[in-house]
């Protein structure tokens, strides 16, 4: 953490630069809602899955994904289905490692050009993002927070909204850093132990130790 770093200050000692706070986690853990507790509070929140959406229609990036998956991954308007890629994608560490190098680089590095371009207004910019210990944001971002959860609890949680089966929740875990990994980056690890209103006081907590950084 950087915060008696003298480049924190905004200049002739004007507003201080926000404090960059990354929040992560393995599927279901409740990194989103951490997030959304942030932003409630007043920080300005950054998501990398929207963003990863947007970077779809890119021409450029849409062709790398075609190449390595095929026009399978394509849906009716000719566009990049998430669902289809999804698919793809996480079938296996060496398919997920072929969707990160079409898209890995373009959409870290808008994420770090957003940051950089709220850093000048915002107090607290939080960056919601599962893979930020995969993509080295702890050498980008002022602080990074990793929530934490028992793995069949984010499996349930993650089956439970519908969105996926057990057997694609696992499969998607599998292409991550585990608990354990993710958590070696942390500067705070947040666990989530019981309803979502205690996670929510859990990330109100954290939010006051970010702000007495600045």
């Amino acid at each position: 953490m950087r915060p008696t770093d003298p480049e924190s200050a905004g200049p002739e000692g004007g507003r201080p630069r926000a404090v960059a706070v990354g929040v992560a986690g393995i599927m279901g853990a409740g990194k989103s809602t951490v997030a959304r507790a942030f932003e409630d509070l007043g920080a300005v929140k950054i998501d990398a899955d929207e963003i990863g959406k947007a970077l779809l229609k890119d021409e450029a990036i849409k062709r790398k994904i075609v190449e390595a998956f095929g026009e399978g991954v394509l849906g009716p308007d000719a566009e990049v289905s998430t669902y289809r890629l999804g698919e793809a994608a996480f079938a296996d560490s060496a398919c997920a490692l072929k969707l990160s190098d079409a898209t890995r680089g373009p959409l870290v590095t808008e994420i770090m050009a957003r940051v950089e371009d709220l850093k000048g207004s915002a107090d607290v910019i939080v960056v919601d993002a599962a893979l930020l210990p995969e993509w080295g944001a702890h050498a980008w971002l002022d602080y990074l927070i990793v929530v934490d959860s028992d793995e069949e609890a984010c499996v349930e949680r993650m089956a439970g909204s519908s969105r996926f089966d057990e057997d694609t929740v696992r499969a998607r875990m599998a292409c991550q850093l585990s608990r354990e990994d993710k958590k070696r980056y942390a500067d705070l690890v947040i666990l989530n132990d019981g309803s979502e209103q205690d996670l929510v006081e859990k990330a109100r907590e954290a939010y006051e130790t970010v702000l007495r950084l600045k």
